[in-house]
């Protein structure tokens, strides 16, 4: 029981340790793609430097809001694993104690029955 709550402790870690991490393949030529596109296609005079720039920063707020949630997710998700995990070992202890508990009444059930 115990190892199998280490094993899955591991699994969590690793997908937190995953989940955190955002994967980033926006690199600064599709930036400057995707800006020289939009700039072709509009009808109105745009500065390309202003647009691309701003088009970064708005890049770089996303990802760090989308690091902030996938932090957030992990927590909840190893959290929940916590709570579920003592859960089951509370109820491997209850179940050692009821087996226990058993094997006494059994003895004295034969001690009883042996006496009479």
């Amino acid at each position: 029981m115990k190892i199998i709550v280490f094993a899955s402790f591991l699994v969590v870690l690793g997908v937190f340790i995953f989940a955190t991490q955002v994967p980033v393949d926006i690199t600064p030529d599709k930036v400057s793609a995707a800006v020289s596109e939009a700039i072709s296609l509009s009808e109105v005079p745009v500065d390309e430097e202003v647009m691309e720039q701003a088009v970064k920063n708005a890049i770089t707020i996303l990802e760090k809001g989308q690091r902030t949630r996938l932090k957030y997710l992990a927590a909840a998700y190893i959290v929940i694993w916590l709570v579920f995990m003592l859960y089951v070992l509370r109820l491997g202890q209850q179940q050692q104690q009821l087996d226990q508990r058993l094997a006494q009444l059994e003895q004295t059930s034969v001690t009883v029955t042996s006496n009479q």
